[in-house]
């Protein structure tokens, strides 16, 4: 039995964020190899390549593995910045790469396209998650897993 006491993660790479939740769920990189469907005697050595960038991660492999670590496939993927919201990932990670770093919305922000759309839209929701977790309405692991795309209450609902 592997256990992950504390991950950390160790930078933005698609790899590094995959080895973050992996162990974040207290998963082997066999038990996740084996989950996802490879099916090789080096299942081990697949996930480990997968985790050090060695190998790239095809979307029907990605849309798996999301599916097993129960994660927003939006948290996983290779950053293009193509699509707005990609930003608004980045940003919950570099929150997990540097704990207590603090973003706030500027109230006097001119919505100059998309990207400053999404975020404006998406930031409450953030802010309101942040403030419960640091007021300790809620744990870490459920701000995480909201963050992961995976929070199981409301928000806006829960009571708490």
């Amino acid at each position: 039995m592997v256990y992950y006491s504390n991950p950390v993660l160790k930078s933005l790479s698609q790899g590094d964020r995959i080895a973050f939740i992996r162990q974040v769920r207290r998963m082997s990189q066999q038990t996740l190899g084996e989950k996802i469907g490879i099916k090789s005697n080096r299942v081990r050595n697949m996930i480990c390549r997968m985790e050090r960038k060695d190998r790239a991660v095809k979307p029907d492999r990605l849309k798996k593995i999301a599916e097993v670590l129960d994660v927003n496939i939006k948290m996983l993927e290779r950053w293009t910045f193509k699509d707005p919201e990609q930003l608004y990932y980045m940003l919950l990670w570099i929150e997990e790469l540097c704990p207590g770093m603090a973003f706030r919305k500027d109230n006097e922000l001119c919505v100059k396209n998309e990207t400053h759309k999404t975020l404006l839209r998406k930031y409450p929701e953030w802010r309101e998650m942040k403030t419960r977790y640091v007021k300790g309405l809620i744990d870490y692991d459920e701000y995480l897993d909201w963050k992961l795309g995976k929070y199981k209450g409301s928000f806006k609902e829960d009571g708490r």
